[in-house]
């Protein structure tokens, strides 16, 4: 029997209510009543603001309908109620702060309306992935369109584009904050303790609050691994298909198949695989009409690497490889070879990890969660973020994907290594975004402090 949890069938509730209240600032936003003052000339800036109002009064309603199902109240359960409330109000307030169309933003909408007009969305070098992302959001301008007209609107279709967009992205930063919570009990923390550790990760999140202002893709990605994460034992058909539309908007999640196919968990790769054979056959209309997908391929293999930008912001190894060979005055091409050395090298490191945790010996009676589990988890936070390691660019925004990675850090080393695994995740997640050359690399420090962390050989001593 499918078993859906009290805290699952409230976000359930509170999902419905959520795109309640999307489509009701749109229609707010269109009426003239006298209760509504416009006073911005700035669209997106009165729309946002009317959202803000829907959203919050809609999460206010779940909370009221969450608090009349309790049958009686603690200071605990009070905080497991209000302290979600909280950080969804801050995370509803940052978003209609930072609801101004960034340049990232306008290379997806370049990418969007090249569709509309027939044209190829990869004819630049700044659109990177794959059409599902931008083909979902052309549906959405032709809903925009209807909309609007039935409405009798005389506004642009593009703005109902951001803002479903941004809408899309709040909604998916609280789903993934939920699903961090469940994410958090199943490694071991009481439902209380994940819920506070997990609230604190998001808050205190300069990579969040990036991803919020550049309006990108991220938040869909994180969810993507998280569902992956929370559901692969016992729903892997559901991890499989979660991961394949999280692969489909941008690669990463694609990276999971490998320990996956190692494992030989046969029913999340056939999810996987259904998944993406599904978009792809509707897309294509059964391969008869391949021309995006065609392009994307032609585009990613002609991809101009090289190319990649010398601000130290982008904490790859490779922006810091070219970095300090450009300051040593070394050339192109021997900054390349070293990072296919590197690239190889990580390749190893974790192949090495795998089968150093499929021989860990964790005793029963220490672990507090199965052994099996214990490695499986690691097996699949090593290839989520693999490619912060790899990809030529890792942006600070692109760290909201290590959110698991912390999680599951704490949960195994708060006991012998608290303090590191602090510094770790504060060099990740709280550290500014600066161009000093070598501290902006920091982040990725970090995130190499917290593999090791987490290495198996570490986790075998912490538990004997």
């Amino acid at each position: 029997m499918f078993f859906v949890s009290q805290r699952t069938k409230s976000f359930f509730r509170f999902t419905l209510l959520y795109w309640v209240a999307v489509i009701a600032a749109v229609i707010l936003w269109s009426r003239e009543w006298e209760i509504i003052r416009l006073a911005s000339t700035k669209q997106k800036e009165d729309l946002f603001g009317l959202f803000a109002f829907c959203v919050f009064f809609v999460m206010t309603l779940a909370l009221y309908l969450d608090v009349k199902e309790q049958n009686s109240f603690s200071p605990r359960k009070i905080i497991l109620l209000g302290l979600p409330y909280l950080v969804c109000l801050i995370f509803l307030a940052q978003t209609t702060e930072l609801s101004f169309g960034s340049w990232d933003y306008q290379q997806y909408e370049d990418a969007f309306r090249a569709i509309v007009a027939g044209a190829n969305p990869y004819a630049g070098t700044r659109y990177l992935y794959p059409p599902l992302f931008a083909e979902m959001m052309v549906f959405v301008y032709r809903i925009g369109l209807r909309l609007f007209t039935y409405l009798g609107m005389g506004k642009s279709a593009w703005v109902f584009v951001f803002y479903i967009h941004q809408a899309s992205l709040l909604y998916f930063l609280l789903l993934s904050f939920f699903l961090s919570v469940e994410f958090s009990i199943q490694v071991g923390f009481k439902e209380l303790r994940g819920l506070i550790l997990v609230s604190f990760i998001y808050l205190f999140n300069v990579p969040i609050l990036r991803t919020l202002s550049y309006n990108q893709v991220n938040f869909y990605i994180l969810t993507s691994i998280l569902l992956v994460l929370v559901s692969f034992q016992k729903y892997p058909f559901v991890a499989g298909f979660g991961a394949a539309l999280g692969g489909l908007i941008k690669l990463y999640p694609f990276a999971l198949s490998f320990p996956f196919f190692f494992m030989k968990k046969w029913k999340v790769l056939v999810g996987g695989i259904v998944g993406i054979l599904v978009v792809v056959l509707i897309e294509t209309k059964f391969f008869l009409n391949p021309g995006y997908w065609k392009q994307f391929y032609e585009f990613y293999l002609s991809f101009p690497v090289e190319q990649e930008s010398l601000l130290f912001r982008n904490s790859s190894p490779m922006s810091l490889l070219r970095s300090t060979f450009d300051f040593l005055g070394f050339s192109d091409s021997v900054t390349r070879t070293v990072f296919i050395v590197f690239f190889l090298c990580i390749l190893i490191w974790f192949g090495y990890r795998f089968y150093q945790r499929r021989k860990m010996n964790i005793q029963p009676h220490v672990s507090f969660i199965d052994a099996e589990q214990v490695r499986d988890i690691g097996h699949l936070l090593d290839f989520s973020v693999i490619s912060l390691l790899i990809a030529p660019s890792a942006w600070e925004h692109h760290y909201v994907i290590a959110i698991p990675l912390a999680i599951w850090a704490f949960a195994l080393r708060s006991r012998d290594a608290f303090l590191q695994t602090v510094i770790s995740v504060a060099l990740i997640f709280a550290l500014p975004v600066f161009n000093i050359y070598p501290f902006s690399y920091l982040r990725m420090a970090g995130l190499l402090m917290l593999l090791l962390l987490v290495s198996p050989k570490n986790i075998e001593k912490s538990m004997q």
